[in-house]
């Protein structure tokens, strides 16, 4: 456990000891019964107080330490006995000191380490039983360390430099494995790990007695088990855990004077429940959390969706090592903390810590800044700040509005999947794809970690050339539409009720001819124009920003990116902050300026040229202009900081480059681009089947308990149809009608998929019934011919025809 815990520091002293020892274990045990029922006390609690959002971004606050709370506690008389200890409220004397004293005990006498041993053996350990330490082969000797999409990758081997124990045969040894999850301890070894503890450590007494202990303490654990086993995104409530324990005949729960079997009160029922719901949350929030983190990393996977893994700190440190040292000696530079200090007191930009990702057999580092930061208030008191990209949201709203003002300046650029539909549409129109019998050369490469070789001095300079205006005024208002409603489900189906409302924050820049313009005014003309079912409301305080300080802000956020690792502060010193809410508009106008530099000979009607961020797609029907695009990427571009992933490109016709290599070919027909498939031919886009393959379909899914299950799994179930329904892959006047379907019956193929899987990952007890699963696939086929031809996809499309009919859905 950790330092900080509580049950650390206020250890319980031995029998036989001085009065002023024993005083000062009583005092310990009185702290720690004022961290596991703080509502008896008076104090802050999850069930009563206020969460205070200028100290936390949390939903709940942090009570891991409450020393100055408590010294606020007993400054007061009345809360104080006459020996000098705290008072204990009535319910907590007694029996339940008792317990508590008992839990100390345990938890001093309890072997974490040897559990830890034996439940989750590390892969490190030569004499672990499931050891898979094998020595390091010819192939993994040496530190490989290879940049993938905006971000320095670090293979699991040990770094080529001689290591500190290079010196001691039985540890110079590391793991062979083909992705670094599979060093990952198992959820089922971390559950049977944490349940192992808590049955050492948490007195039986306090789950009852005989079959009520056994019946509660066997609820709390399967509950321990779900817990762990949660995928991203999802979370367990404290009803969720409470159902179906028996707290009545709790013996520590019920007051002194209650006698034999006289029936409790309400009031005494209301009670016991109370404190018992202090007991389980503090069980889970100051014992569980802080166990899981003092013994194993926990973090997602690029390439797992919403799994967890869970890796023990020792083998967690022995996989990051290699990469962190990489990235400390290529990407970031030592700064001396009264330096740090000082440009994080003259600034409102803040620092960000560097957490690493597991991407198959590498690791990707990703800075959060969106995290708010404390920074010192009034005193001694910290208070939260605004988040680094708060801050940049005025250089953010100026840069969309130029990129809506300018945007031929960004060049190919495709700000998500779906601009390519557009794009690729119009070209089939120029070219007359599909009647005409003409070969199409496509080719893809991908630049190596484009956001960290990005040359800042030339990407400074060039964004110098953006702003079109002296000033920005950017105003806000905020937009508040209904929830989504519920599916009508069972027989009163007129009552579903739908989720909250939802208000979102929109910031913009009024152009120079609207300054003058009030809110109803703007609001008929530009913000209802495609929306619909919005309520709009005017901020009413507008900025204006200097062009010349909204640089300076830029130029400080991209020379000046401190970075935490550990307790130490770095700079970037190369490439373009990653996570930062500026990095894809500075690397789309920076490629967008190499491509008018080196790429100009693919400006011609006969060529199309897209980019996704850093995944260039080229469409010609010139093949000598496709091998100069991959030759002329490959040969790279230093003034760029351009390395192209040999691997990752891929052309539809025979190629080889300099040295006799060839070029990846794709597969006849469909050429694979961003989660969708082009066919070479026609220009038709499909779903890329083979891209979620390796990916348990489960991994997608975020399961919620709600009081309205049946509500909830319908519709999940539709919108795992609706995020499929994009009108690229379904419209006729670009695909071919057996094309269309064949999408179709690809994404109700999907759907179902996640159907079973997340009736699956329901409690049985939660599972819909067979006629609510019939219910449910009759309305995602109903529901899907409405979507792909609705009137309003019509309008707001003009171009877009789906010309299939409801027999063909339906049936």
């Amino acid at each position: 456990m950790n330092e900080l815990d509580v049950l650390n520091r206020c250890p319980r002293k031995k029998d036989g000891q001085e009065r002023s020892q024993i005083d000062k274990s009583h005092a310990h045990t009185a702290k720690i019964m004022m961290h596991m029922f703080p509502r008896q006390f008076g104090l802050h609690n999850v069930f009563t107080s206020d969460v205070n959002y200028l100290e936390t971004a949390q939903r709940f606050q942090d009570y891991t330490l409450r020393d100055e709370e408590i010294s606020k506690l007993l400054k007061k008389a009345r809360n104080v006995s006459a020996d000098g200890t705290p008072k204990l409220p009535k319910r907590l004397r007694g029996l339940a000191w008792t317990l508590v004293q008992r839990l100390q005990t345990l938890h001093s006498r309890c072997s974490y380490t040897e559990l830890m041993k034996h439940y989750c053996p590390s892969e490190l350990d030569p004499n672990g039983p499931t050891s898979r330490i094998t020595s390091v082969g010819a192939a993994r000797r040496e530190s490989i360390c290879q940049p993938s999409k905006g971000a320095i990758d670090s293979a699991i081997r040990p770094n080529s430099e001689p290591p500190a124990n290079a010196g001691n045969p039985s540890r110079d040894k590391s793991v062979q494995s083909e992705s670094i999850v599979d060093l990952a301890t198992s959820p089922s070894q971390v559950s049977s790990f944490c349940q192992a503890v808590l049955c050492r450590i948490m007195p039986n007494d306090f789950w009852g007695e005989d079959q009520i202990m056994e019946h509660n303490k066997a609820a709390i654990l399967r509950q321990v088990d779900t817990f762990i086993r949660l995928r991203r995104f999802e979370s367990i409530s404290l009803h969720d855990i409470m159902q179906g324990l028996k707290i009545a005949d709790i013996p520590w729960l019920q007051p002194p004077e209650l006698r034999g079997s006289q029936k409790a009160s309400q009031s005494d029922t209301k009670k016991r429940h109370e404190i018992f719901h202090e007991l389980v949350y503090f069980v889970f929030d100051s014992l569980l959390m802080p166990l899981i983190k003092s013994n194993f990393y926990v973090t997602e996977s690029s390439t797992h969706r919403n799994q967890i893994f869970y890796f023990r700190h020792d083998v967690w440190r022995r996989i990051a090592a290699p990469a962190i040292s990489v990235l400390k000696r290529d990407m970031f530079e030592d700064v001396k903390l009264a330096q740090a200090n000082s440009i994080l007191d003259t600034r409102r930009l803040g620092h960000s810590a560097v957490r690493l990702l597991p991407k198959r057999s590498t690791l990707r580092p990703i800075m959060n800044l969106r995290r708010r930061q404390l920074r010192r208030g009034t005193g001694s008191r910290k208070l939260l700040g605004p988040s680094i990209n708060s801050v940049l949201s005025p250089i953010y709203t100026a840069l969309r509005f130029e990129k809506e003002s300018n945007p031929q300046i960004l060049g190919s650029t495709l700000f998500s999947v779906n601009d390519m539909y557009t794009r690729l549409k119009g070209f089939k129109k120029a070219i007359g794809a599909g009647t005409m019998k003409r070969k199409l050369y496509i080719a893809k490469l991908d630049v190596q970690a484009a956001f960290d070789t990005i040359p800042q001095a030339r990407l400074l300079q060039l964004m110098r050339s953006v702003p079109s205006q002296s000033k920005y005024t950017i105003v806000k208002h905020a937009e508040v539409r209904p929830g989504e409603p519920a599916p009508p489900v069972g027989p009163r189906k007129n009552a579903a009720s739908s989720s909250r409302a939802v208000r979102r924050w929109r910031s913009s820049v009024l152009p120079p001819a609207q300054e003058n313009a009030d809110f109803t005014t703007r609001v008929q003309k530009d913000l209802a124009a495609k929306q619909r079912d919005t309520v709009f409301i005017d901020g009413v305080v507008q900025r204006s920003h200097e062009t010349g300080a909204l640089l300076y802000l830029m130029t400080d956020h991209v020379t000046r990116n401190l970075v935490t690792f550990g307790k130490k502060y770095y700079r970037q010193k190369r490439g373009i902050p990653q996570g930062s809410v500026l990095s894809s508009f500075l690397c789309n106008y920076f490629y967008a300026d190499l491509e008018r530099t080196h790429l100009g000979f693919l400006s011609g009607p006969d060529c199309l040229l897209m980019r996704l961020t850093d995944d260039f797609l080229l469409i010609t029907l010139d093949k000598s202009k496709a091998v100069k695009f991959v030759e002329t990427m490959h040969g790279g571009l230093p003034d760029y900081g351009v390395r192209v992933s040999p691997h990752k490109t891929v052309v539809n016709f025979e190629m080889f480059l300099e040295g006799g290599e060839a070029v990846q070919r794709a597969k006849s027909g469909a050429f694979p681009y961003c989660g969708t498939c082009i066919d070479d031919e026609t220009l038709e886009i499909t779903k890329d089947t083979q891209a979620g393959l390796s990916t348990a379909i489960s991994n997608a899914l975020t399961i919620e308990c709600t009081r309205t299950p049946g509500q909830n799994f319908q519709r999940k179930i539709l919108n795992a149809f609706k995020i499929q329904s994009h009108l690229m892959f379904f419209d006729t006047a670009h695909n071919s009608e057996s094309t269309v379907l064949e999408s179709l019956r690809y994404a109700f193929h999907e759907t179902a998929r996640k159907m079973v899987a997340y009736v699956r990952c329901l409690a049985k007890a939660r599972r819909p019934r067979a006629s609510l699963i019939i219910e449910t696939i009759c309305r995602v086929a109903n529901v899907a011919y409405f979507i792909l031809s609705s009137k309003s996809r019509r309008l707001r499309y003009p171009d877009y025809t789906c010309s299939i009919r409801r027999a063909q859905v339906t049936r």
